[in-house]
């Protein structure tokens, strides 16, 4: 598995994983027909994507740098679980100054567990468009 930046080439890939986990996300409240583009919904972005030896996507993170915030961390489907979203994130310590913030969906247990694994903190909780959500930190 590699890092690197995302290009317009990944527009489509990146459109499709951000799709997948919406619909397949148990927690999701969003109706499948509502899942915006992801293209708008990053816009400004650093977007940094994990790809395979093909440079097939693997998984995505979409940060706004200046405020050290992680907006977007998806993993396809197919490989979550097998260390994409971490490389992310670890990849990420060599261009992004400490402390980092996240919003993470409070029904998304899956995602606050691996939060929760690597050391991310709770500071708040708050309520959004997918309801219930925790404010985490990682310094």
């Amino acid at each position: 598995m590699a890092i690197r930046l995302a290009s317009e080439k990944d527009a489509a890939a990146l459109q499709e994983i951000y799709r997948l986990c919406i619909i397949e996300a148990t927690w999701q409240i969003r109706p499948p027909g509502t899942i915006p583009d992801f293209a708008a919904v990053s816009g400004g972005e650093t977007i940094w994507v994990a790809v395979d030896s093909s440079d097939q996507v693997l998984a995505l993170l979409a940060v706004q740098e200046e405020h050290a915030y992680i907006h977007h961390l998806y993993v396809h489907p197919m490989v979550q679980g097998q260390g994409a979203g971490r490389a992310l994130l670890q990849h990420l310590q060599a261009h992004l100054a400490f402390p980092w913030q996240l919003k993470c969906v409070a029904s998304n247990h899956a995602a606050i567990a691996f939060y929760r694994h690597l050391g991310w903190r709770e500071l708040e909780m708050g309520t959004g468009e997918d309801g219930s959500y925790y404010l985490l930190q990682f310094v």
